[in-house]
């Protein structure tokens, strides 16, 4: 039986250094972009990612893609 997987959605998540808490420990923040392009290269999104850090002005810390997909068997 063959399955197929049809891409549905891709979205971002930028995790970002945001100061100190009261401990001393770093504050992580993030901010999820919806809405990708699916066939979005891994570079370009890299790419665009450290603009976005340049326009925080805050220190990257992690950068997640999320695919999303449907499979079925046809």
């Amino acid at each position: 039986m063959a399955v197929n997987s049809i891409m549905l959605q891709t979205s971002v998540v930028l995790r970002y250094k945001d100061g100190l808490d009261d401990q001393g420990k770093e504050i992580i923040k993030g901010q999820r972009f919806s809405n990708v392009k699916i066939d979005a290269s891994d570079q370009d999104i890299y790419d665009v990612a450290k603009e976005i850090e340049k326009l925080l002005g805050k220190t990257l810390d992690e950068l997640v893609r999320e695919d999303e997909s449907s499979i079925t068997n046809a």
